[in-house]
Protein backbone atom coordinates (compact mmCIF):
# COMPACT_ATOMS: atom_id res chain seq x y z
CA UNK A 1 0.00 0.00 0.00
CA UNK A 2 1.14 3.70 -0.15
CA UNK A 3 -0.27 5.21 2.77
CA UNK A 4 1.77 4.72 5.93
CA UNK A 5 0.88 1.93 8.03
CA UNK A 6 0.74 4.26 11.06
CA UNK A 7 -2.75 5.39 9.69
CA UNK A 8 -3.88 1.81 10.53
CA UNK A 9 -6.59 2.54 12.59
CA UNK A 10 -8.75 3.59 10.04
CA UNK A 11 -9.04 -0.43 8.80
CA UNK A 12 -12.30 -1.75 9.94
CA UNK A 13 -13.52 1.34 11.46
CA UNK A 14 -15.20 4.84 10.85
CA UNK A 15 -13.64 7.62 9.82
CA UNK A 16 -14.96 10.81 11.31
CA UNK A 17 -14.79 14.07 9.35
CA UNK A 18 -13.64 16.16 12.36
CA UNK A 19 -10.04 17.46 13.57
CA UNK A 20 -8.09 19.62 15.77
CA UNK A 21 -5.13 22.08 15.29
CA UNK A 22 -1.83 20.90 13.86
CA UNK A 23 1.88 22.64 13.47
CA UNK A 24 2.65 24.22 10.31
CA UNK A 25 4.46 21.60 8.09
CA UNK A 26 8.28 22.40 7.12
CA UNK A 27 8.37 20.76 3.66
CA UNK A 28 5.92 21.75 1.04
CA UNK A 29 4.13 19.17 -1.26
CA UNK A 30 2.12 19.83 -4.31
CA UNK A 31 -1.04 19.02 -5.24
CA UNK A 32 -2.76 20.42 -8.81
CA UNK A 33 -6.60 20.99 -8.62
CA UNK A 34 -8.64 20.99 -11.91
CA UNK A 35 -12.07 20.50 -11.30
CA UNK A 36 -15.33 22.01 -13.31
CA UNK A 37 -17.30 22.50 -10.56
CA UNK A 38 -17.22 25.90 -8.49
CA UNK A 39 -19.30 24.08 -5.41
CA UNK A 40 -16.59 20.96 -5.33
CA UNK A 41 -13.12 22.68 -6.15
CA UNK A 42 -13.64 25.51 -3.16
CA UNK A 43 -14.13 22.63 -0.70
CA UNK A 44 -11.24 20.65 -2.42
CA UNK A 45 -9.44 23.82 -1.71
CA UNK A 46 -10.65 24.87 1.81
CA UNK A 47 -8.98 21.38 2.53
CA UNK A 48 -5.76 21.49 1.45
CA UNK A 49 -5.75 24.97 2.65
CA UNK A 50 -5.96 23.69 6.06
CA UNK A 51 -2.78 21.83 5.43
CA UNK A 52 0.24 23.59 5.70
CA UNK A 53 2.26 21.18 3.91
CA UNK A 54 0.15 21.55 1.22
CA UNK A 55 0.81 23.86 -2.21
CA UNK A 56 -1.68 23.80 -4.43
CA UNK A 57 0.06 24.75 -8.26
CA UNK A 58 -3.56 25.53 -9.87
CA UNK A 59 -7.29 26.06 -9.27
CA UNK A 60 -9.75 28.12 -11.36
CA UNK A 61 -12.15 30.16 -8.83
CA UNK A 62 -12.32 33.34 -9.86
CA UNK A 63 -10.55 35.12 -12.82
CA UNK A 64 -8.45 36.93 -9.64
CA UNK A 65 -7.59 33.82 -7.80
CA UNK A 66 -6.60 31.36 -10.77
CA UNK A 67 -3.47 30.13 -10.37
CA UNK A 68 -1.69 28.23 -12.90
CA UNK A 69 2.15 27.52 -11.45
CA UNK A 70 3.18 24.59 -13.48
CA UNK A 71 0.94 21.65 -14.96
CA UNK A 72 -0.10 18.57 -13.27
CA UNK A 73 2.72 16.23 -14.87
CA UNK A 74 4.98 18.52 -12.19
CA UNK A 75 2.81 17.83 -8.69
CA UNK A 76 2.95 15.11 -6.31
CA UNK A 77 -1.14 14.65 -6.29
CA UNK A 78 -3.68 15.30 -8.91
CA UNK A 79 -7.40 15.74 -8.25
CA UNK A 80 -9.39 17.05 -11.03
CA UNK A 81 -11.13 15.84 -14.36
CA UNK A 82 -10.44 12.34 -15.81
CA UNK A 83 -9.43 13.73 -19.31
CA UNK A 84 -6.72 15.76 -17.69
CA UNK A 85 -4.93 13.37 -16.11
CA UNK A 86 -1.11 12.35 -17.03
CA UNK A 87 -1.23 8.55 -17.38
CA UNK A 88 2.24 8.03 -17.61
CA UNK A 89 2.97 9.97 -14.29
CA UNK A 90 0.84 8.09 -13.02
CA UNK A 91 1.99 4.67 -14.31
CA UNK A 92 5.62 5.17 -14.41
CA UNK A 93 6.12 4.45 -10.75
CA UNK A 94 9.55 6.45 -10.68
CA UNK A 95 8.68 8.56 -7.26
CA UNK A 96 10.64 7.14 -4.85
CA UNK A 97 13.61 7.46 -7.18
CA UNK A 98 12.97 10.82 -8.97
CA UNK A 99 10.64 13.22 -7.10
CA UNK A 100 9.07 14.40 -10.71
CA UNK A 101 7.80 10.70 -11.04
CA UNK A 102 5.09 8.95 -9.98
CA UNK A 103 2.05 10.92 -9.21
CA UNK A 104 -1.12 10.17 -7.27
CA UNK A 105 -4.37 10.70 -8.79
CA UNK A 106 -8.03 10.71 -8.31
CA UNK A 107 -9.08 7.98 -11.00
CA UNK A 108 -8.62 4.69 -11.74
CA UNK A 109 -7.41 4.46 -15.77
CA UNK A 110 -9.55 1.32 -16.08
CA UNK A 111 -13.09 1.28 -14.30
CA UNK A 112 -15.65 0.86 -17.19
CA UNK A 113 -15.85 -2.93 -15.51
CA UNK A 114 -17.76 -0.78 -12.84
CA UNK A 115 -19.70 2.36 -14.59
CA UNK A 116 -20.76 1.39 -17.90
CA UNK A 117 -23.75 -0.31 -17.25
CA UNK A 118 -23.37 -3.61 -19.61
CA UNK A 119 -19.91 -4.43 -18.20
CA UNK A 120 -20.92 -3.99 -14.39
CA UNK A 121 -24.31 -6.43 -15.63
CA UNK A 122 -22.08 -9.21 -17.33
CA UNK A 123 -19.57 -8.59 -14.18
CA UNK A 124 -22.91 -8.93 -11.48
CA UNK A 125 -24.32 -11.93 -12.85
CA UNK A 126 -21.06 -13.68 -13.36
CA UNK A 127 -20.59 -13.45 -9.79
CA UNK A 128 -23.94 -14.10 -8.66
CA UNK A 129 -23.39 -17.52 -10.68
CA UNK A 130 -20.63 -18.39 -8.59
CA UNK A 131 -21.57 -16.76 -5.10
CA UNK A 132 -25.99 -18.16 -5.44
CA UNK A 133 -26.06 -17.05 -1.86
CA UNK A 134 -24.69 -13.57 -1.99
CA UNK A 135 -25.94 -10.12 -1.93
CA UNK A 136 -25.87 -9.88 -5.67
CA UNK A 137 -27.53 -12.96 -6.31
CA UNK A 138 -30.58 -11.30 -4.75
CA UNK A 139 -29.82 -7.62 -5.11
CA UNK A 140 -29.71 -7.08 -8.67
CA UNK A 141 -32.71 -6.97 -10.82
CA UNK A 142 -33.38 -9.54 -13.58
CA UNK A 143 -31.18 -7.92 -16.36
CA UNK A 144 -30.01 -8.41 -19.92
CA UNK A 145 -27.07 -7.11 -22.29
CA UNK A 146 -28.27 -5.96 -25.48
CA UNK A 147 -26.71 -5.16 -28.71
CA UNK A 148 -27.52 -3.45 -31.82
CA UNK A 149 -25.28 -3.06 -34.68
CA UNK A 150 -27.86 -2.41 -37.14
CA UNK A 151 -31.40 -0.85 -37.02
CA UNK A 152 -32.79 -3.40 -39.45
CA UNK A 153 -31.76 -6.21 -37.46
CA UNK A 154 -34.16 -5.41 -34.51
CA UNK A 155 -35.86 -8.84 -34.56
CA UNK A 156 -32.89 -10.77 -34.92
CA UNK A 157 -31.49 -8.81 -31.80
CA UNK A 158 -33.94 -10.05 -29.89
CA UNK A 159 -33.54 -13.26 -30.34
CA UNK A 160 -31.17 -12.92 -27.81
CA UNK A 161 -33.25 -12.06 -25.06
CA UNK A 162 -36.45 -13.99 -25.42
CA UNK A 163 -37.71 -12.79 -22.15
CA UNK A 164 -38.46 -9.81 -23.47
CA UNK A 165 -39.09 -10.75 -26.88
CA UNK A 166 -41.74 -13.55 -26.35
CA UNK A 167 -43.65 -11.37 -23.49
CA UNK A 168 -47.38 -10.79 -24.10
CA UNK A 169 -47.94 -7.14 -24.18
CA UNK A 170 -48.74 -5.47 -21.24
CA UNK A 171 -47.93 -8.82 -18.99
CA UNK A 172 -44.46 -6.92 -17.92
CA UNK A 173 -42.34 -3.97 -17.50
CA UNK A 174 -38.71 -3.31 -18.58
CA UNK A 175 -36.51 -0.39 -18.79
CA UNK A 176 -33.75 -0.13 -21.01
CA UNK A 177 -30.98 1.61 -20.24
CA UNK A 178 -28.01 2.54 -22.70
CA UNK A 179 -24.80 1.57 -21.65
CA UNK A 180 -22.94 4.37 -21.80
CA UNK A 181 -24.61 7.48 -21.41
CA UNK A 182 -26.02 9.60 -18.56
CA UNK A 183 -28.55 11.66 -16.97
CA UNK A 184 -31.14 9.70 -17.91
CA UNK A 185 -30.33 10.10 -21.78
CA UNK A 186 -31.97 7.34 -23.90
CA UNK A 187 -33.86 5.59 -21.24
CA UNK A 188 -36.96 4.07 -22.02
CA UNK A 189 -39.43 2.12 -19.88
CA UNK A 190 -41.60 0.01 -22.07
CA UNK A 191 -44.03 -2.88 -21.79
CA UNK A 192 -44.32 -4.22 -25.14
CA UNK A 193 -41.66 -4.53 -27.66
CA UNK A 194 -42.94 -1.82 -29.84
CA UNK A 195 -42.27 0.55 -27.22
CA UNK A 196 -38.78 -0.76 -27.25
CA UNK A 197 -38.22 -0.86 -31.30
CA UNK A 198 -39.34 2.91 -31.36
CA UNK A 199 -36.83 3.78 -28.38
CA UNK A 200 -34.18 2.20 -30.56
CA UNK A 201 -35.35 3.85 -33.35
CA UNK A 202 -35.07 7.28 -31.72
CA UNK A 203 -31.66 6.31 -30.52
CA UNK A 204 -30.01 4.86 -33.26
CA UNK A 205 -26.15 6.04 -32.17
CA UNK A 206 -26.42 3.76 -29.32
CA UNK A 207 -25.70 0.39 -29.95
CA UNK A 208 -25.16 -1.47 -26.29
CA UNK A 209 -28.23 -1.33 -24.02
CA UNK A 210 -29.13 -2.78 -20.61
CA UNK A 211 -32.48 -4.39 -20.46
CA UNK A 212 -33.58 -4.41 -17.10
CA UNK A 213 -36.84 -5.80 -14.94
CA UNK A 214 -38.41 -3.09 -14.10
CA UNK A 215 -39.38 -2.33 -10.44
CA UNK A 216 -43.09 -2.17 -10.54
CA UNK A 217 -43.39 -1.44 -6.69
CA UNK A 218 -41.00 1.12 -5.25
CA UNK A 219 -41.15 2.66 -1.41
CA UNK A 220 -42.82 5.72 -1.88
CA UNK A 221 -42.77 8.55 0.17
CA UNK A 222 -45.68 10.92 0.07
CA UNK A 223 -46.74 9.30 -3.39
CA UNK A 224 -43.67 9.94 -4.75
CA UNK A 225 -40.57 7.79 -6.05
CA UNK A 226 -37.05 8.02 -4.95
CA UNK A 227 -33.50 6.47 -4.80
CA UNK A 228 -30.71 6.62 -3.21
CA UNK A 229 -27.49 7.89 -4.28
CA UNK A 230 -24.37 6.18 -2.25
CA UNK A 231 -20.67 7.84 -2.21
CA UNK A 232 -18.26 5.06 -2.52
CA UNK A 233 -14.60 5.80 -2.44
CA UNK A 234 -12.33 3.27 -3.47
CA UNK A 235 -8.62 4.06 -1.92
CA UNK A 236 -5.03 1.97 -3.32
CA UNK A 237 -5.59 -1.81 -4.68
CA UNK A 238 -7.51 -2.18 -2.48
CA UNK A 239 -9.98 -0.72 0.27
CA UNK A 240 -13.19 0.91 -0.16
CA UNK A 241 -15.48 2.82 1.96
CA UNK A 242 -19.31 3.62 2.17
CA UNK A 243 -20.24 7.36 3.14
CA UNK A 244 -22.45 6.78 5.80
CA UNK A 245 -24.91 10.23 4.54
CA UNK A 246 -26.96 8.84 1.75
CA UNK A 247 -29.11 11.17 -0.32
CA UNK A 248 -32.71 10.49 -1.24
CA UNK A 249 -33.71 11.65 -4.63
CA UNK A 250 -37.37 12.28 -5.93
CA UNK A 251 -38.99 12.47 -8.64
CA UNK A 252 -40.29 15.48 -10.00
CA UNK A 253 -43.85 13.64 -10.29
CA UNK A 254 -46.09 11.18 -8.21
CA UNK A 255 -45.69 7.87 -8.69
CA UNK A 256 -48.94 6.06 -10.32
CA UNK A 257 -48.79 2.55 -9.08
CA UNK A 258 -51.34 1.10 -11.39
CA UNK A 259 -48.48 1.98 -14.50
CA UNK A 260 -50.95 3.67 -16.64
CA UNK A 261 -48.24 5.75 -18.31
CA UNK A 262 -44.93 4.81 -18.64
CA UNK A 263 -44.09 7.35 -21.15
CA UNK A 264 -44.19 9.67 -17.88
CA UNK A 265 -40.85 9.94 -17.34
CA UNK A 266 -41.18 12.63 -14.60
CA UNK A 267 -42.48 10.15 -12.82
CA UNK A 268 -40.70 7.46 -12.86
CA UNK A 269 -37.48 8.54 -13.08
CA UNK A 270 -35.96 10.51 -10.31
CA UNK A 271 -32.51 12.00 -11.20
CA UNK A 272 -32.15 15.65 -10.23
CA UNK A 273 -31.53 16.64 -13.87
CA UNK A 274 -35.26 15.80 -14.78
CA UNK A 275 -36.58 17.85 -12.11
CA UNK A 276 -38.41 21.01 -12.77
CA UNK A 277 -37.23 24.51 -11.63
CA UNK A 278 -40.69 24.62 -9.20
CA UNK A 279 -39.41 22.06 -7.19
CA UNK A 280 -38.12 23.00 -3.93
CA UNK A 281 -34.55 21.66 -2.66
CA UNK A 282 -35.69 20.19 0.19
CA UNK A 283 -38.80 18.29 -1.39
CA UNK A 284 -35.99 17.06 -4.14
CA UNK A 285 -32.91 15.98 -1.91
CA UNK A 286 -33.14 15.18 1.51
CA UNK A 287 -31.10 12.27 3.93
CA UNK A 288 -31.94 8.48 3.79
CA UNK A 289 -31.25 9.35 7.75
CA UNK A 290 -33.96 11.86 8.02
CA UNK A 291 -36.85 10.47 6.75
CA UNK A 292 -38.41 8.91 10.12
CA UNK A 293 -38.47 12.25 11.41
CA UNK A 294 -37.74 15.28 9.44
CA UNK A 295 -38.84 19.25 10.24
CA UNK A 296 -41.42 19.57 7.52
CA UNK A 297 -42.14 23.24 7.14
CA UNK A 298 -45.70 24.56 7.79
CA UNK A 299 -46.77 27.39 5.16
CA UNK A 300 -49.08 30.13 5.37
CA UNK A 301 -51.47 29.23 2.78
CA UNK A 302 -53.01 32.85 2.23
CA UNK A 303 -49.23 34.27 2.44
CA UNK A 304 -47.25 31.38 0.61
CA UNK A 305 -44.83 31.54 3.02
CA UNK A 306 -43.33 29.17 5.88
CA UNK A 307 -43.70 30.35 9.14
CA UNK A 308 -42.73 27.68 11.41
CA UNK A 309 -42.03 23.73 11.15
CA UNK A 310 -43.24 20.66 12.62
CA UNK A 311 -41.91 17.37 12.65
CA UNK A 312 -43.08 14.51 10.34
CA UNK A 313 -42.42 10.72 10.00
CA UNK A 314 -41.70 10.45 6.22
CA UNK A 315 -41.54 6.89 6.44
CA UNK A 316 -45.68 6.53 8.13
CA UNK A 317 -47.76 4.04 6.55
CA UNK A 318 -50.29 1.31 7.92
CA UNK A 319 -49.49 2.26 11.85
CA UNK A 320 -45.45 2.56 11.32
CA UNK A 321 -44.00 4.12 14.28
CA UNK A 322 -41.00 6.84 14.13
CA UNK A 323 -39.18 4.38 16.27
CA UNK A 324 -40.24 1.37 13.55
CA UNK A 325 -39.16 3.83 10.63
CA UNK A 326 -35.57 4.65 12.22
CA UNK A 327 -35.47 0.82 12.58
CA UNK A 328 -36.17 0.10 8.83
CA UNK A 329 -33.65 2.80 7.80
CA UNK A 330 -31.21 1.17 9.88
CA UNK A 331 -31.57 -2.07 8.52
CA UNK A 332 -31.23 -0.61 4.58
CA UNK A 333 -27.86 1.52 5.31
CA UNK A 334 -26.40 -2.25 6.33
CA UNK A 335 -27.70 -4.21 3.09
CA UNK A 336 -26.42 -1.35 1.14
CA UNK A 337 -23.09 -1.81 2.42
CA UNK A 338 -23.29 -5.52 2.38
CA UNK A 339 -24.21 -4.92 -1.28
CA UNK A 340 -21.88 -2.32 -2.66
CA UNK A 341 -19.09 -4.45 -0.58
CA UNK A 342 -19.75 -7.50 -2.85
CA UNK A 343 -20.14 -5.28 -5.87
CA UNK A 344 -16.85 -4.09 -5.54
CA UNK A 345 -15.29 -7.34 -4.70
CA UNK A 346 -16.84 -8.73 -8.09
CA UNK A 347 -15.68 -6.18 -10.13
CA UNK A 348 -12.03 -5.85 -8.81
CA UNK A 349 -11.04 -9.04 -10.30
CA UNK A 350 -11.87 -7.91 -13.91
CA UNK A 351 -9.08 -5.81 -16.21
CA UNK A 352 -12.00 -3.76 -16.96
CA UNK A 353 -11.56 -2.40 -13.21
CA UNK A 354 -7.80 -2.33 -13.01
CA UNK A 355 -6.80 -0.71 -9.44
CA UNK A 356 -3.46 1.34 -8.85
CA UNK A 357 -1.91 1.32 -5.37
CA UNK A 358 -1.12 5.30 -6.14
CA UNK A 359 -5.29 6.19 -7.47
CA UNK A 360 -8.50 6.49 -5.67
CA UNK A 361 -11.68 7.38 -7.10
CA UNK A 362 -14.69 8.30 -5.85
CA UNK A 363 -17.75 6.77 -7.28
CA UNK A 364 -21.84 7.40 -7.24
CA UNK A 365 -24.12 4.30 -6.48
CA UNK A 366 -27.90 4.27 -7.24
CA UNK A 367 -29.52 1.90 -5.46
CA UNK A 368 -33.57 1.55 -4.90
CA UNK A 369 -36.11 -0.40 -2.10
CA UNK A 370 -39.33 -1.62 -2.87
CA UNK A 371 -41.96 -1.51 -1.12
CA UNK A 372 -40.82 -4.45 0.80
CA UNK A 373 -37.79 -3.06 2.01
CA UNK A 374 -35.88 -4.79 -0.16
CA UNK A 375 -32.75 -3.01 -1.89
CA UNK A 376 -31.97 -3.28 -5.32
CA UNK A 377 -28.34 -2.04 -7.06
CA UNK A 378 -29.16 -0.19 -10.03
CA UNK A 379 -25.90 1.22 -11.26
CA UNK A 380 -22.49 2.93 -10.36
CA UNK A 381 -21.12 6.30 -12.04
CA UNK A 382 -17.72 7.50 -12.43
CA UNK A 383 -17.43 11.66 -11.29
CA UNK A 384 -20.70 11.76 -9.69
CA UNK A 385 -22.38 15.37 -9.48
CA UNK A 386 -21.71 16.64 -5.16
CA UNK A 387 -23.70 19.48 -6.67
CA UNK A 388 -27.16 17.94 -6.60
CA UNK A 389 -26.23 17.62 -2.58
CA UNK A 390 -27.60 21.06 -2.78
CA UNK A 391 -26.69 24.12 -0.69
CA UNK A 392 -28.99 22.68 2.41
CA UNK A 393 -26.65 19.58 2.52
CA UNK A 394 -23.65 21.37 1.73
CA UNK A 395 -22.08 20.40 5.12
CA UNK A 396 -22.39 17.42 3.87
CA UNK A 397 -19.99 17.33 0.97
CA UNK A 398 -17.31 19.14 2.79
CA UNK A 399 -17.12 16.52 5.64
CA UNK A 400 -17.14 13.73 2.35
CA UNK A 401 -13.93 16.04 1.41
CA UNK A 402 -12.44 15.98 4.55
CA UNK A 403 -13.11 12.17 5.14
CA UNK A 404 -11.37 11.32 2.10
CA UNK A 405 -8.20 13.86 2.86
CA UNK A 406 -7.74 11.85 5.97
CA UNK A 407 -8.03 8.53 3.97
CA UNK A 408 -5.85 9.66 1.06
CA UNK A 409 -4.11 12.39 0.96
CA UNK A 410 -3.02 12.87 4.82
CA UNK A 411 -1.26 9.23 4.87
CA UNK A 412 0.49 10.54 1.48
CA UNK A 413 1.95 13.42 3.05
CA UNK A 414 3.05 10.88 6.07
CA UNK A 415 4.87 8.82 3.23
CA UNK A 416 7.06 12.20 2.31
CA UNK A 417 8.45 12.57 5.25
CA UNK A 418 5.63 15.27 6.24
CA UNK A 419 4.00 14.78 9.77
CA UNK A 420 0.38 14.17 9.36
CA UNK A 421 -0.35 12.02 12.38
CA UNK A 422 -2.32 14.90 13.76
CA UNK A 423 -5.38 15.72 12.57
CA UNK A 424 -5.82 19.56 10.67
CA UNK A 425 -7.97 22.31 12.55
CA UNK A 426 -11.41 22.86 10.53
CA UNK A 427 -13.36 25.65 10.39
CA UNK A 428 -17.00 25.69 9.13
CA UNK A 429 -19.89 22.59 9.41
CA UNK A 430 -18.82 19.00 8.99
CA UNK A 431 -20.62 16.17 9.18
CA UNK A 432 -20.60 12.11 8.03
CA UNK A 433 -18.56 8.99 8.79
CA UNK A 434 -16.54 6.77 6.24
CA UNK A 435 -17.49 3.09 6.91
CA UNK A 436 -14.95 0.94 5.73
CA UNK A 437 -16.84 -2.45 3.44
CA UNK A 438 -13.77 -3.85 1.49
CA UNK A 439 -10.68 -4.53 2.19
CA UNK A 440 -8.53 -6.69 -0.65
CA UNK A 441 -4.85 -6.71 -1.33
CA UNK A 442 -4.85 -6.78 -4.83
CA UNK A 443 -1.24 -7.53 -5.75
CA UNK A 444 -1.57 -4.92 -8.42
CA UNK A 445 1.48 -2.57 -8.69
CA UNK A 446 2.81 0.01 -10.90
CA UNK A 447 3.64 -1.14 -14.27
CA UNK A 448 1.36 -3.86 -13.87
CA UNK A 449 -0.90 -2.77 -16.26
CA UNK A 450 0.72 -3.98 -19.45
CA UNK A 451 0.61 0.03 -20.67
CA UNK A 452 3.23 1.52 -22.73
CA UNK A 453 3.00 5.03 -23.17
CA UNK A 454 4.91 6.66 -26.93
Amino acid sequence: MWWDERFASFDGAVVESDSQAKPAASKQLTAYISLESAYVRTLVKDAFDRRPEWTVNRIELTAEEAVDCSGSGESLFYWGEYEEIDWEKVHSGEFQAKPSGEQHACCYCFRKGLIRKAHLCHNTKKWAAKHPEGWLAKSVPESFIFELDDIDYIEEALCDVPEVRDMPDGSARWIAKPSITNQATGICIFDRVSQLEAALHANQDLREWVLQRYIERPLLIQQRKFHLRVYVLCVGSLKAYVYDQVLALFAGQPYDSELGDLGNLDAHLTNTCRLEGGVEEGQAVRLLSELPQVSMPIPLVSAGIHTSFKSQNLLAKEGMTTEEAERRVQQVSKDMQAIIGECIDAVSGELTFFTLPNCFELFGFDLMVDDQWHVWLLEANAEPDLQQTGSRLKPIVAGLIEGIMQLVVDPLAMTQGVDASQPVSTSGDFSGQWVEVLDKQQGRHLGSSGIAFQ
